[in-house]
């Protein structure tokens, strides 16, 4: 089910112009919790990715020892978050225009979790919240179409497309309680993220037009049309130069900021996707995005890199496959020479050169991948459309650590302050996950799960015991090495899926290509994978075991996400 079918849309009236301090949108502040109880992290956040580069990342003394862990549920999906002076700023996308639970900004506390207040907007938001100056800036839209653009944008040619349904405004929300100080309506989606400058907002939409706002205020300052639609693509600011990439035509625009005129526009070859939505990097005085070429049956992935003159430097294609129902694409991070992006055609992860084009190696992921990453310590962390989230080595593309979370991970992209990992997802989870959570160390930690006591209980640690050392194996593995967390987590390990066994042990018997496979045949089975001697059916060795995995399966749950797993397990090792 694509991104469209979730959701339930109304086709309103658009009205254009500024409403000053008049919404029908409401802030809930909680009593006493309206502040953050730490300043940690930077003091604003002024664009998609908070750099030119897209690498959200905070470092220094002052958070060196800055690692939380916590989980938040929205109840919507969520995407593009932000921190700011100790608080954690997300969008929410849920699409309901009847609900009230849906179509929020939250502010959390970045050290605990706690919600400090949440403000219901007019429409879906899928834009990173700005942070300035007390001021949270984010917009509202749809990624529908309507009357004749609906029309109009299956024609590749086609140009002045209106994208978005429903109500769509821009927002500055009181950053202390989230009350509305102004809002700007528009006749096309917000979905890209805003850039702010020495008091100055500035805006792309799905209406075609380029805004320039007093940030404080809300007056417009001066607006344009480039002709072509932008969808999720968040515009980049450098040196008075404005860059923005649109649809029909699929072209990429660089508008001087001070006189508000279009420099130049140039078209992005034989694009026919994706650029619209993968938001721009500026790095070595390039302009980097990702497009789609090929056809809806053969499509491909491919990045570009214009010059500051709008000339293409270099293209690279990173391969082909079907382009999937609901795309949404990454945007490349550049870290030094690397530029690191994802491609949801191919499931890879790559990186190249970021002067050349040259691919310097590929990570094949569990799904698509949609999410820009995140590079601290020469580690790169990023999630797939799957659920699965990453730590791989930057240099190499070996996977250091892989655990699933909850779920699909959109357009969006980490942000790590200190030792800390912040992360939206699509199941409406908010994580605050420490990086040492992602190392192999900490997935091989024991589960912190109660045992009953008594003799049974006695029996059940036994069974963990065998679970997690080699004993059972001359090579010295044991199921620990497969199945991590003692069985109560999922990870991604070779191009594989490897499945906790939270719930397994409910599974059998089963069968399996007209055979009856029992829990204790599936022990076995995992047991001579690893080179080992089956176990004796009335074995004290198989009983423990068996206890151990029906344990697993009494209705505990991940230890650190209190999640599902992304599928059913196999019960062995793979």
């Amino acid at each position: 089910m694509n991104r469209m079918q979730r959701y339930w849309i109304w086709v309103l009236p658009v009205l254009v112009g500024i409403a000053m301090g008049i919404s029908l949108t409401t802030p809930e502040t909680l009593p006493g919790m309206a502040f953050a109880t730490t300043h940690v992290g930077p003091t604003r956040f002024t664009k998609y990715g908070m750099t030119t580069r897209n690498n959200p990342i905070f470092e220094g003394p002052s958070v060196a020892n800055w690692a939380e862990n916590w989980t938040y549920n929205a109840g919507e999906p969520l995407q593009q978050a932000s921190v700011a002076d100790g608080v954690i700023y997300v969008s929410g996308d849920g699409g309901n225009l009847s609900l009230e639970t849906n179509d929020r900004v939250y502010a959390l506390d970045a050290a605990t979790g706690t919600l400090l207040w949440t403000t219901h907007l007019n429409n879906m938001s899928m834009t990173t919240p700005l942070v300035v100056d007390g001021l949270v800036f984010v917009g509202t839209g749809t990624q529908g179409f309507s009357g004749p653009s609906e029309t109009a944008v299956n024609e590749l040619g086609a140009r002045h497309v209106t994208r978005g349904t429903g109500p769509s405004a821009i927002y500055a929300l009181d950053a202390s309680n989230g009350r509305i100080v102004w809002q700007y309506r528009t006749a096309g989606e917000n979905m890209p993220t805003f850039v702010y400058q020495h008091g100055t907002l500035f805006a792309v939409n799905g209406n075609g037009g380029v805004y320039a706002f007093n940030a404080r205020t809300g007056s417009r300052k001066w607006a344009i049309q480039i002709g072509s639609y932008v969808s999720m693509s968040s515009p980049t600011l450098a040196h008075g130069v404005l860059y923005v990439s649109g649809a029909h035509p699929y072209d990429l625009y660089a508008i001087n900021v001070k006189t508000h005129h279009v420099l130049w526009a140039t078209p992005i070859p034989h694009v026919f996707a994706g650029s619209d939505d993968s938001s721009l990097a500026y790095a070595h005085h390039l302009v980097y995005v990702m497009g789609t070429t090929g056809s809806w049956t053969r499509a491909s992935s491919v990045v570009f890199a214009f010059d500051q003159n709008g000339h293409l430097v270099w293209q690279s294609r990173l391969g082909s496959g079907k382009l999937p129902t609901d795309i949404e694409v990454s945007a490349p991070v550049v870290v030094g020479a690397s530029l690191f992006v994802g491609s949801p055609i191919t499931d890879q992860e790559y990186a190249l050169s970021a002067t050349t084009g040259k691919i310097r190696w590929a990570f094949t992921a569990a799904g698509p991948i949609s999410e820009s990453p995140a590079v601290a310590h020469h580690i790169l962390y990023l999630g797939d459309g799957t659920g699965m989230f990453y730590a791989l080595d930057a240099r190499t593309g070996k996977d250091i650590a892989s655990r699933y979370l909850t779920g699909a991970f959109a357009a969006d992209f980490p942000v790590i302050v200190g030792e800390t990992i912040y992360q939206p997802d699509e199941n409406g989870q908010m994580f605050a996950l420490p990086l040492y959570a992602l190392t192999p160390a900490a997935l091989h930690a024991a589960p912190e799960i109660p045992i009953p006591s008594g003799k049974l209980g006695i029996e059940i640690k036994k069974g963990e015991t065998l679970f997690r050392d080699a004993t059972l194996s001359p090579i010295r593995s044991s199921c620990d090495t497969c199945h991590l967390g003692a069985g109560t987590l999922s990870s991604f390990h070779d191009g594989v899926v490897i499945p906790s066994l939270l719930g397994a042990a409910s599974g059998y018997p089963k069968m399996v290509q007209g055979q009856v496979v029992t829990l204790d045949g599936q022990i076995n089975h995992c047991i001579t994978a690893m080179g080992g001697k089956a176990l004796r059916v009335n074995s004290q060795e198989l009983r423990e075991l068996n206890l151990y995995l029906h344990w697993l399966s009494s209705g505990w749950t991940d230890h650190l996400s209190r999640s599902k797993s992304p599928g059913a397990s196999s019960g062995g090792c793979k």
